[in-house]
């Protein structure tokens, strides 16, 4: 058991943290511990994301705190690097049973079906337990999800809106676009001329009539915005296929560069912890270095005065009888 002074509000408690290797009980409180954390800061932070701008020191105080409430006797150091342990073990498990899925080679190479020396010779750990990996499962999983609607959620409603109104507006013909944006009502096609009165005999039976014109442009138009009815159409679906993909692949990074981030800051909290554990100890034996000289020149001074004492005693004359 280490003996260390731990800060609770206003009061300093003495925590006696426990040494050794971890039980499956204080493996499965510290993953319930960092699930809530996560819950915790997912719904303190909402939209303004306050939650995830507190300290990673005061989160792992918090991990501690919830730790020891639950019979885990764990410092919040202690904690971390189990928890990056812990990460470690389970994406070597999780990338090995994904490519023996994948492979189709069966149950029979299951991580879970393997002994401990055929696990060390695959590169895996050779200690994980399904009720571990089950519950590790349970936390990543949520939490990647939760980073990618929090990051994306706007961004797509947002598109969304854009690609619908870019899907309706070119599907629609000119002259019904024209409608939608000018309030005043219009007829949508012209009315064929009335037919002309028959003519007088003195003209030439070789006169074209107007309205066999009229109907061939009239069919030719007709054709002319089908066809651009149809181009419209296939422009629409080519960009919202293109705005989906766009959609996926920038959640995909946003989710990349969020888990980066967290990754970077807590390495540099456990190089901080590191430093300060590094000082306490230079500390300690500076105080035990000071403490052992003020002892051996205690002894010293004692011995000094014996030895005077001693040399007065002997050099005093004895008195006469």
């Amino acid at each position: 058991m280490h003996s260390v002074m731990a800060d609770q509000g206003a009061s300093n408690v003495l925590r006696e943290y426990r040494k050794g290797n971890w039980t499956v009980h204080e493996t499965l409180v510290l993953i319930s511990a960092k699930k809530m954390d996560e819950e915790r800061r997912m719904k303190r932070g909402g939209d303004s994301g306050e939650g995830r701008s507190r300290p990673a020191e005061l989160r792992w105080k918090w991990v501690e705190d919830y730790c020891w409430r639950h019979g885990c006797l764990r410092s919040q150091n202690q904690c971390n690097d189990k928890w990056d342990n812990l990460m470690r073990d389970y994406k070597k498990v999780r990338d090995y049973e994904r490519r023996l899925a994948e492979s189709g080679d069966g149950e029979e190479n299951s991580y879970w079906k393997l002994e401990k020396h055929d696990r060390k010779e695959r590169n895996l750990p050779s200690n994980m337990v399904m009720e571990i990996y089950d519950a590790l499962v349970e936390v990543v999983e949520k939490r990647g999800v939760q980073r990618v609607s929090a990051g994306s959620a706007s961004n797509t409603s947002a598109l969304a809106v854009d690609k619908a109104m870019a899907s309706v507006q070119p599907s629609l013909p000119p002259l019904l676009q024209y409608h939608s944006s000018d309030p005043t009502p219009t007829p949508t096609l012209p009315l064929p001329p009335a037919p002309p009165p028959p003519p007088p005999p003195t003209l030439p039976q070789s006169q074209p009539l107007p309205t066999l014109d009229s109907d061939t442009s009239e069919h030719s138009q007709s054709q002319a915005k089908r066809r651009r009815r149809g181009e419209g159409t296939s422009s629409a679906s080519n960009n919202s296929h293109e705005v989906g993909s766009a959609i996926s692949k920038s959640a995909s990074i946003i989710a990349e560069a969020l888990q980066a981030c967290e990754e970077k800051e807590e390495r540099r909290h456990r190089d901080l912890l590191t430093m300060q554990e590094r000082r306490l100890k230079i500390e300690e034996s500076r105080i035990e270095i000071n403490r052992e000289a003020i002892n051996g020149l205690v002894d010293a001074i004692n011995k000094l005065s014996s030895s005077i004492l001693a040399l007065v005693s002997n050099r005093t004359p004895a008195a006469p009888k």
